[in-house]
C-alpha cells in the first residue's frame, strides 16, 4: 500500500474532520460523501482502475451518510470505519483459502516473497483490521465522557452549560449565541440543566470520536504499514527483491 494511495484512501476523512471542526458533524458528512464521490469521477476521468473498495466505500459512506443527514442521527456514519474494516478483515481472510493471497495480488507484479510470508501478511491486514474496527466500535459506542474526566478548565464549562446560554451556545452548538436563531434560543432555553450538561459532553465525546478517526486510525494505518515493510525486507531476495521489467 502505497504512501500516495493511502492519502487518497484517507482523503474523505481529512476533509471529514475539517469539515467537521467548521460546521458540524452534518456538513462533515456530506463534504466526505462528495470527496469519495469526486474521487471515482477524477479516476473516471484519468481512466485509472477503480477498485471494487472504492465502490463499496462509497456506497457505504452514502448509505450511512444519508441515513445520517436523513435522519440527523449521527450513530450511523459513526459504524462506518468499523464496517468498512470489517469488510476488508472478511476479505484478505477469505483470500487465505485461495491459492493466492490477497496481499499477493496486489503486490505480487513488484516483489519476489515466498508464499508462506504472503500469508503471514494477508493474515496479518486481516487482523489489523479487525482490530481497526473494533477499536472504533469501542470509541463510537463504549467509551464515554464523564465529569470526572474532564481537566479544570472542561469542568468550568460544564458547570457553566447548564445555566448560560452564551457558554452552552459556544461549547455546544460551536457559535455565539447571536448567531442562533430564534427557534434554536428557545431550544436551548427549554432545556432543563442537566440536559444541557449532557449535551455538551455528548459534544465532547463527538470531538474525541472524531479525532481518533482521522489521528487513531490514520497513525495505526501507518505504524502497521512501516512495520510491514520491516518486516518484508527482512524477507526480500539478496539482490533487488524486485522483479525487473522486461528491456
Amino acid at each position: 500500500m502505497s504512501g500516495l494511495k493511502l492519502l487518497f484512501d484517507f482523503l474523505p476523512i481529512i476533509v471529514f474532520f475539517a469539515a467537521y471542526k467548521w460546521a458540524g458533524i452534518y456538513w462533515a458528512t456530506g463534504a466526505a460523501v462528495a470527496v469519495a464521490a469526486l474521487q471515482i469521477v477524477i479516476l473516471r476521468l484519468l481512466h485509472r482502475p477503480i477498485d471494487k473498495s472504492q465502490w463499496f466505500n462509497l456506497a457505504l459512506l452514502a448509505g450511512l451518510g444519508g441515513l445520517t443527514i436523513a435522519l440527523r442521527d449521527e450513530r450511523f456514519i459513526m459504524w462506518k470505519p468499523s464496517l468498512i474494516n470489517w469488510a476488508f478483515a472478511i476479505a484478505f481472510g477469505l483470500s487465505l483459502f485461495g491459492k493466492r493471497s490477497l496481499t499477493e495480488r496486489m503486490l505480487g507484479a513488484q516483489l519476489v516473497l515466498p508464499q508462506a510470508v504472503w500469508r503471514r501478511l494477508t493474515a496479518g491486514w486481516m487482523l489489523f483490521f479487525l482490530l481497526s474496527g473494533a477499536l472504533n466500535a469501542y470509541v463510537a459506542f463504549v467509551y464515554r465522557v464523564t465529569p470526572q474526566s474532564l481537566n479544570v478548565d472542561r469542568q468550568g464549562t460544564y458547570v457553566q452549560v447548564a445555566q448560560d446560554d452564551g457558554v452552552y451556545a459556544r461549547a455546544v452548538e460551536g457559535k455565539a449565541l447571536a448567531e442562533l436563531d430564534a427557534g434554536q434560543r428557545a431550544a436551548l432555553r427549554a432545556q432543563a440543566p442537566a440536559q444541557r450538561q449532557a449535551a455538551y459532553l455528548h459534544k465532547l465525546h463527538r470531538d474525541f470520536w472524531v479525532n481518533f478517526k482521522l489521528f487513531g486510525l490514520l497513525g495505526l494505518t501507518l505504524v502497521f504499514v512501516l512495520a510491514q515493510g520491516v518486516y518484508v525486507s527482512r524477507h526480500l531476495p539478496p539482490t533487488t527483491g524486485t522483479r525487473k521489467s522486461p528491456a
